[in-house]
């Protein structure tokens, strides 16, 4: 096994088409499709080998230590058990180790923060194991162990963003993924026009991603009217970036949001609802929660000259802007 390694891999901002990522959801609307782009919010996982046997885990963004005196003694039952249960899936009946962890995204912000330390774990972990393993491999073993964790089905657009990096289009047909990467001359327009804020409070995409699932899975007649409309806006965003039409896409994102908005009523919060009305005013031409919604992370979409008109006036509702870049690449890992 190797000494020490660290890998790191980017979160995302979900553009348009969320949810439409999780099976079998991405089945039952005709051409589902997802729109993301991974940024410059990094998760970072180190792997260490330990000659006393002994298992350490150490959250530095959540403040949290968790120790076993052995891999035997590992269980999932604290506040860390999505790293533990990924240090038993790699290295079960193995030596002891170190893995520290950290996130440059804030907890419950919707981003994919959480999917992109599995990721970068993964990545840790298999490469400390002396595993070789493919990019679709490490997404087959990332989504399962944190839909066991969570008990609920997770996405694939968090995993792809934090593997690939870049901006993309993600189609979901029967047997795979079909994967469309935006063209640089549009990807940039998205780092100057799309404006990242954090609301301040956290979510649980879990519970919200439940909620819509079961609705579909019910065969609730609203519900699948609202997918069906959030599908299709997706497509014509994908259409529009793919063609460098940013207008179209604007128009698209703001179509998909009013269908979203309509789901169930604690998708925003007073906060984000106030933040987005001030940007609005400012020039911003539409705006979208990230991820499931319920808090987290928002952005609006604005020409570049209304740009700094639009964070000024959100920021003084109280929300936080965040800087990014689009990743140009997912998952590295290095010797340390």
């Amino acid at each position: 096994m190797n000494p020490a390694v660290e890998a790191t891999a980017p979160a995302r901002i979900d553009l348009c088409g969320g949810t439409l990522d999780i099976w079998p959801l991405n089945l039952m609307f005709d051409k589902a499709m997802t729109v993301n782009m991974a940024v410059t919010i990094i998760a970072r996982a180190s792997v260490t080998a330990r000659k006393d046997g002994g298992v350490e885990i150490v959250s530095q963004d959540q403040g949290t230590r968790i120790e076993f005196p052995s891999m035997t003694a590992v269980h999932h039952h604290h506040k860390l058990g999505l790293v533990s249960r990924l240090i038993l899936q790699f290295l079960e009946g193995k030596e002891g180790v170190s893995v520290v962890t950290s996130s440059q995204a804030p907890a419950g912000s919707g981003l994919g923060g959480s999917s992109a330390l599995n990721i970068a774990l993964c990545a840790a972990l298999s490469r400390h194991a002396g595993l070789k393993l493919a990019k679709p491999r490490i997404l087959d073993i990332a989504k399962d162990v944190e839909a066991a964790h969570l008990g609920i089905p997770t996405g694939l657009q968090d995993y792809l963003a934090a593997l690939r990096g870049g901006a993309n289009v993600f189609g979901f047909p029967p047997g795979g993924v079909v994967i469309k990467k935006i063209p640089d001359g549009p990807a940039r327009e998205l780092e100057r026009r799309v404006i990242l804020f954090f609301s301040g409070a956290g979510r649980s995409s879990g519970i919200n991603n439940w909620e819509m699932f079961r609705l579909v899975i019910g065969k609730d007649r609203r519900t699948l009217k609202l997918f069906g409309d959030i599908a299709a806006r997706a497509g014509d965003a994908a259409g529009a970036l793919l063609m460098g039409d940013m207008d179209g896409f604007t128009r698209a994102v703001a179509g998909e949001w009013s269908a979203r908005a309509k789901l169930f009523t604690a998708i925003s919060t007073p906060a984000i609802d106030k933040a987005i009305a001030a940007g609005t005013r400012a020039g911003a031409r539409a705006a979208r929660i990230c991820g499931a919604g319920g808090g987290g992370c928002f952005f609006l979409i604005a020409d570049p000259a209304e740009r700094a008109r639009v964070i000024g006036a959100v920021e003084r509702t109280g929300a936080t802007h965040m800087d990014y870049r689009i990743a140009k690449t997912g998952v590295r890992t290095k010797a340390v």
